[in-house]
């Protein structure tokens, strides 16, 4: 009797547990890597470090539900066995807005090669995509402003590659820039479809693409030369993948509907199960290049360029620096604070693991040591024997003194361009607010700041522009947002909630590195305190769309790379930077480049580490060894 119900115990499983297999195994099979590491959690999803994380079915899964996961497991595997990490990057343009839109025709360009082959595959696929793009809130659109244009050549290619329309989240997003991209690149679209097996030549064709659309770039003679010397190996390549392109073709046409209806009939028996809410995932509007890459993109080898002192302002009549508070109601801010901590109720353990021994490094250096052997002081007990044996002995005391830790200042800068929506904010958020705490408790003041744009696409400033005549070159043309979480002299417990502003809709737009840069150092140079340190973070170079074109490609970049150089050359303050899936080392001398958000806290904390003990005082002198005496 007991062995029975030992065994029906153990047999007892999730109802999603059925669905979660027959997705993986489809998972890895559409991949071809048999020993894929596939979870599923209520975050963000995505391929990280070579390991594909799923959303996390509900545990009542209807039919449409059980499709949008799929169709995240389809898009994944296809972009694994469809796409050349190398070839990737050796195309990918500098441009920020080119490259969005490179990225986001490369994953349509996968994904067209699975639906154009599996029915299933394709009815997967747009059951995702309409759920990215309602959640995304782009079905409600009513102005390009706020449709991202990436986006919208993704669809239309996909259009072309596969004969499917959009799907109805994304249609008015299209239709809003449907006339603008027919009219210019209407041909380069209809002729993607011959080179969809293609990755470089299809590769070569989104650069014609992007030219037609002015986003183009000119391709330097060393990439050229690469092309040249890479070339030959590629159609090798090519030519003898043929036939195994073929087999492929064939594997994945046995793999039909019936293979995905296998998937929804074990989706089907958790309908009985107990209704549970599904778990709300961060917003994945922007699963690109990112976050699937194991490597940090590399800029192309230009020239050198001239620096930033012409850059100015059109206007700074509608700029404001704002604190935290002033922008959201109270009420708010703290449901904002509750879905923060929600959210990462499992990283806050990590971060807080990660903080804490940054505290005991940071406290070690502030106890107090002690000298020993001299003519004065403190009795030493440890030489007890030695005065007993000769008390009129010297060197037989110890006094007390205190390292030398200078006062610090430490300035956190957070990008709060509306490329962190999501996972990447969230986690910058959290490691703020534990590392302030923590940082707080060492005697060490905080500033955590924020910098963004008031409205998409110029606002006040483009408006003021163009009531004046529309002049060539007018320089920076956006209304800039500076947010002030927390000062430096604020407490930590009054400034906590004012984090929870960053998870609101809307609050993300466009970033403006080099004034917020410039605007976070004046106010570290204000303060009183003997060392001053600025960390800035950031998932990409800066971008204004309104900016951008009026002003030369590289407006924006230049000047931001001329006051990083006046800070690291000319100021006592200390910059370092951390990259979140973007090569910042290009731009700061002392930075390091993450993969995922994930890593956010631990490099944080080490960054802030190393800088702390460097400037540690040696260890005091340790008391010599003296021969034991044996006492009789």
């Amino acid at each position: 009797m007991a062995s029975n119900i030992k065994s029906k115990s153990s047999s007892k499983e999730s109802p999603t547990e059925p669905f979660k297999r027959a997705v993986t195994g489809c998972l890895r099979a559409i991949a071809r890597k048999s020993d894929l590491e596939v979870s599923f959690a209520a975050e963000r999803p995505g391929l990280v470090a070579g390991k594909a994380r799923l959303p996390e079915p509900p545990r009542k899964l209807t039919r449409q539900e059980a499709a949008i996961v799929r169709g995240h497991a389809d898009s994944m595997a296809l972009k694994l066995a469809c796409h050349d990490p190398l070839v990737h990057r050796r195309l990918v343009p500098g441009g920020q807005q080119a490259r969005a839109v490179f990225e986001a025709v490369e994953q349509a360009r996968v994904e067209a090669i699975g639906s154009r082959r599996m029915m299933g595959v394709a009815g997967n696929l747009t059951a995702m995509l309409d759920d990215r793009f309602h959640r995304g809130k782009f079905d409600e659109v009513t102005d390009r402003a706020d449709a991202p244009i990436e986006e919208a050549v993704a669809m239309m290619v996909r259009e072309r590659l596969t004969g499917q329309a959009p799907p109805p989240a994304a249609r008015k997003l299209v239709d809003l820039w449907r006339p603008f991209i027919e009219d210019r690149a209407g041909r380069g679209l209809d002729q993607l479809g011959r080179l969809l097996e293609d990755q470089r030549k299809f590769g070569d064709a989104i650069h014609d693409l992007l030219e037609s659309l002015d986003m183009g770039e000119e391709r330097s003679s060393s990439d050229e030369e690469e092309d040249g010397e890479e070339g030959d190996q590629d159609r090798r390549k090519d030519e003898t993948g043929e036939k195994g392109e073929a087999a492929d073709s064939e594997d994945m046409e046995k793999m039909s509907a019936e293979d995905a209806e296998a998937s929804a009939d074990a989706a089907e028996t958790t309908d009985e199960a107990v209704d549970a809410p599904a778990a709300d995932m961060a917003d994945d509007s922007e699963m690109g290049e990112s976050e699937t890459s194991a490597e940090p993109w590399r800029p192309r080898n230009r020239p050198n360029e001239p620096r930033g002192p012409d850059y100015r302002p059109f206007t700074m009549r509608f700029d404001e620096t704002v604190p935290a508070e002033e922008l959201c109601e109270p009420e708010e801010l703290d449901r904002l604070r509750g879905y923060l901590d929600k959210q990462l109720s499992n990283l806050q353990g990590v971060v807080a693991r990660l903080a804490n021994r940054l505290q005991r490094r940071l406290m070690a250096q502030q106890n107090r040591s002690w000298e020993f052997d001299l003519e004065e002081g403190m009795l030493d007990p440890a030489r007890l024997p030695r005065i007993i044996i000769d008390p009129m002995h010297a060197l037989s005391f110890k006094q007390e003194k205190e390292t030398n830790f200078r006062d610090t200042v430490v300035t956190l800068l957070l990008d709060n361009s509306g490329s962190m929506r999501g996972r990447p904010i969230t986690v910058a958020a959290t490691c703020a607010d534990i590392l302030a705490r923590t940082l707080e408790r060492c005697g060490v003041k905080v500033e955590i700041l924020g910098f963004t744009t008031r409205a998409w696409k110029g606002g006040q400033s483009r408006e003021a522009w163009l009531a004046a005549g529309k002049s060539a070159n007018p320089g920076r043309l956006n209304d800039l947002r500076h947010i002030i979480y927390k000062s430096a002299d604020a407490p930590w417990r009054r400034a906590r909630k004012n984090l929870g502003l960053m998870m609101r809709e809307g609050l993300l737009k466009e970033n403006i590195d080099g004034e917020a840069l410039d605007w976070a150092h004046k106010r570290l140079l204000a303060r009183s305190e003997q060392r001053k340190i600025l960390m800035m973070i950031s998932d990409g170079a800066p971008v204004d769309d309104s900016t951008l074109s009026v002003n030369p490609g590289n407006y924006l970049e230049r000047h931001l790379r001329w006051v990083i150089e006046d800070i690291e050359t000319r100021s006592p303050v200390e910059l370092i930077a951390i990259g979140i899936g973007h090569d910042v080392t290009r731009y700061y001398r002392r930075a390091v480049t993450i993969v995922d958000a994930e890593e956010l806290g631990g490099a944080m904390t080490e960054k802030l580490a190393e800088l702390f003990e460097e400037d540690a005082t040696p260890e005091p002198r340790r008391r010599p060894r003296t021969p034991a005496r044996k006492l009789h």
